[in-house]
Order: C-alpha cells, then sequence, then structure tokens
C-alpha cells in the first residue's frame, strides 16, 4: 500500500498537503520516508514529477527492490480514501516489530518496559517545535509569490497583490458590481496564469456577448457553468488545478447546493468550510460572491460560520444621490470596504469610481476620450483626456 500511496502522490498531486495533514510522516517506513522527504520540497516547488524525483535519489536508493516496486506500482487518483487503512496497516507493522522484541526478550529472560514499547507503539501527530525550530524551518521553504491584480487600490491593500491559499468573499448591495469586481480581477489575473470561473447566477451567453464586443477571449480563462452541487464544484476545481489553475471565481453563494440532511446553517456553513479547507490544501485562491441579509451585513446569507471560514471579505456598497424628491444611486462611484485581511492585516474603506461601459474599477476616475474634428478635413483625432 505505501508504494501505491506514494506513486499516488506524485501522478495526483491536488491531494498531496490533504494527505500528509491526516497521515503524519512517522507512518512511512524508512525507506518510504527516504521517497517522501525528496517529494515534499519538490511538491512545494511545483516541480515534483517522476523525473524530477528520480534526479534527486541516489544510484543505489534508485537500484534497490523498494524503489523498483515503487515504479511498477499503479497510481490511485482516489488514494485519499486509504488514510485510515494507511495507517492502520503502519501500526500493526510497528505491532509486529514490537512482538519480536517481546519474544527476544523473552526467550533471553530479559524484561523489557512496557511503556516505552507502547509509546513506540503509537502514531504521533506533527512533532513539536520551538520558535526558533518553526523561523528555521520557515527561512528554508520558497517564499509564496503575489499575483497582482493591477487594480490600483486592491494591490495597495494587499501590498502588491494576493498570495495563494485563501478564500475571499465579496458581498454588496444589490447591482453594486460584484461579479464585475471578481471578473475584472480574474480577467486580469489571466495574462498571467490560468483561471477558473463558474458562470452560475447568470447566462453564460450575457458574458460571452459582452466579451466578445472586448476582445477574442483568452486561453487561461476556464469557463464552468453547469455542476452546481458543492462536492462538483470541488471535483472541477481539481481538474482545473491539473491544468494549472490557481485562481477561482464562483458567481455565487446561493447557486451552490448541498446534501439535504442538515439544517440551513449546516448547509450553507459546509460551503464555506469545503472552499476554505481546498484553498489550504491546493494552494490556491477562490473568490466567492455571497449574499447578505439587511439585518447582518457582516455574514453570508444563512451562515454565521461563513465569514470566519474566510481569509478575506470585501464588500461594495452604493452611493446615494439626491435629485429633486428622489433618491438615487450614482452609476460612476460605489464604496469599496475590506472588513478582513489575514494577508497583511490591513482595512480598507474608500470610495472608487466604476466605469458602467466597461464594467471596471478604479481609483480615479476614468475620462472619455475626445473627438478633435479638423475644419475642412474628414480627418478625426481621438485624444485621451487626463485623469483627475
Amino acid at each position: 500500500m505505501e508504494a501505491m500511496i506514494l506513486k499516488s502522490m506524485v501522478h495526483y498531486q491536488e491531494d498531496f498537503f490533504e494527505f500528509l495533514e491526516i497521515v503524519t510522516q512517522n507512518c512511512f517506513s524508512k525507506k518510504g520516508l527516504d521517497i517522501l522527504e525528496k517529494m515534499i520540497p519538490l511538491k512545494e516547488k511545483e516541480a515534483l514529477s517522476i523525473q524530477t524525483l528520480l534526479s534527486s535519489l541516489d544510484e543505489n536508493f534508485k537500484q534497490s527492490d523498494y524503489f523498483l516496486n515503487f515504479l511498477s506500482t499503479e497510481p490511485n487518483p482516489n488514494y485519499l480514501n486509504f488514510t485510515q487503512n494507511f495507517i492502520f496497516e503502519s501500526k500493526i507493522k510497528k505491532q509486529r516489530l514490537l512482538a519480536d522484541k517481546l519474544k527476544n526478550a523473552s526467550n533471553d529472560n530479559v524484561l523489557l518496559d512496557l511503556s516505552m514499547l507502547q509509546q513506540q507503539l503509537e502514531i504521533h501527530s506533527n512533532d513539536l517545535k520551538t520558535e526558533k525550530e518553526w523561523i528555521e524551518e520557515l527561512k528554508d521553504k520558497v517564499k509564496m509569490p503575489q499575483y497582482p491584480t493591477k487594480i490600483d487600490f486592491l494591490d495597495s491593500c494587499f501590498n502588491g497583490g494576493f498570495t495563494l491559499g485563501q478564500l475571499m468573499l465579496i458581498s454588496g448591495d444589490a447591482e453594486a458590481g460584484k461579479t464585475m469586481l471578481g471578473l475584472q480581477i480574474l480577467e486580469n489575473l489571466a495574462k498571467t496564469t490560468k483561471v477558473g470561473f463558474f458562470c452560475f447566477e447568470f447566462m453564460i451567453e450575457n458574458h460571452l456577448y459582452r466579451k466578445q464586443k472586448q476582445t477574442s477571449g483568452s486561453d487561461n480563462i476556464i469557463i464552468v457553468n453547469e455542476g452546481f452541487d458543492i462536492y462538483e464544484v470541488v471535483a472541477n476545481i481539481k481538474r482545473m488545478y491539473k491544468k494549472g489553475a490557481k485562481f477561482f471565481l464562483i458567481d455565487s453563494q446561493m447557486r451552490l447546493t448541498t446534501p439535504q440532511t442538515r439544517s440551513m446553517e449546516e448547509e450553507e456553513s459546509l460551503k464555506f468550510s469545503t472552499l476554505a479547507r481546498l484553498c489550504h490544501t491546493l494552494k490556491i485562491f477562490v473568490i466567492l460572491i455571497v449574499q447578505t441579509a439587511k439585518g447582518d451585513k457582516d455574514n453570508p446569507m444563512g451562515s454565521k460560520k461563513g465569514g470566519h471560514e474566510a481569509s478575506i471579505t470585501i464588500r461594495i456598497e452604493k452611493i446615494p444621490e439626491q435629485k429633486g424628491e428622489n433618491t438615487d444611486f450614482n452609476e460612476n462611484e460605489r464604496i469599496i470596504i475590506v472588513k478582513k485581511n489575514k494577508q497583511t492585516g490591513k482595512h480598507f474603506k474608500e470610495k472608487v469610481f466604476f466605469n458602467p461601459k466597461t464594467l471596471t474599477f478604479s481609483k480615479e476616475q476614468e475620462q472619455e476620450p475626445l473627438e478633435v474634428f479638423f475644419e475642412d478635413s474628414k480627418e478625426t483625432m481621438i485624444i485621451d483626456t487626463p485623469k483627475i
């Protein structure tokens, strides 16, 4: 089983760290641990493959029966389901070794300390470390890259861009531009990395028609418009992750479905806990558009726990505008509030501008270009006006 687990961790890496959160390294044999210790730094660098693993092992080890068995073993995409079996098998192996020790000691008329033997049988969780040990380990880890959104007020708040491993919630007033902000982030990121868009809230044709007028489309944006069950969404995220996608936009919370065997609070909270755990284990970034109640703008609809699961929460609010006796809303301005920010700790509340033609946000108002007509000529010159 150990060879199958290790081979599967190379071929199906989306569950790599989740498996190691459940199964600690002291469950592996010495030779299995030799392979695993080579795999972990390669995985952290996003460079793990059979080829890179081979190049990191010494020649003697590669000629061992253990490694040859590892190479010939078929990987299993569902190896995460074998965690408890693997732990049990590891305990049985340790028990056999202890049984041999007891038998040999009894034959030699030696009395062993049974409490020490019991400690050897236990499968310990992660080793305890001092602060100094944690700092030393951190020095050896590859620093997580930042991904600029190219949206000035967001990049300023997050010190240059987003880091992976986070769940971000976007809430706000109706028609305030929640989806548009999410799409602007996603489309900007798609210039340098693959992203996924779960287009659940509105017809995909509407989105494609709008994009068709602006661009021919992007090969870096993968769009999903079906499969609303939370576990189907997770499966699709894992599929896109295998293709290199790191950022995902899900529009929206209320379109996601869960098994209807719980209370409403449990069903809604399941969505957030599932996505937050996925962000942590795969080191990805998920943006989820959420709805809030009028009496509780701080928490997603139906789930007090939802806001706690997120690393970042952003709210978009309209700005009222007086027009005679009626109160309307300014279509060009919004208030953006960063209510929670575990990445940098910064909070943010500022008036920003929204362009209803391009459906994009910016810190400064975008000015329409002027058309200058030359007298006695059919020529027209387009002059960009300066930002104010």
